[in-house]
């Protein structure tokens, strides 16, 4: 067995904003469909901006995996330190490696 005694904060952050950034990515889509079809389902003679639709659309496709990447970084870069500290006291995660 292998243990996993430390990870370096840094390149856990890069690679949890990168997972998050393309996880942000499929939710922007989502947000940016529902923001594009929103317009259909409202009342006659409720007003509903125009241009609604393309800018919560549209924006949420770069909102939503710029803040998914810079939160999954923060969390991942927290929850290695937290790993780092925890794995001093009471050893790191045993891996078994073929």
């Amino acid at each position: 067995m292998k243990m996993v005694k430390r990870f370096d904060p840094l390149s856990v952050m890069r690679i949890a904003a990168i997972c998050y950034g393309c996880l942000g990515i499929f939710e922007g889509a989502i947000f940016s469909v529902v923001f594009t079809l929103l317009p259909l389902s409202v009342r006659e003679g409720t007003h509903l901006h125009r241009f609604f639709p393309l800018i919560f659309g549209g924006l949420s496709i770069v909102f939503f995996p710029i803040l998914f990447a810079v939160m999954g970084a923060i969390i991942g870069g927290l929850g290695a330190a937290v790993y780092n500290v925890s794995a001093r006291f009471v050893g790191g995660i045993q891996v078994e490696v073929e």
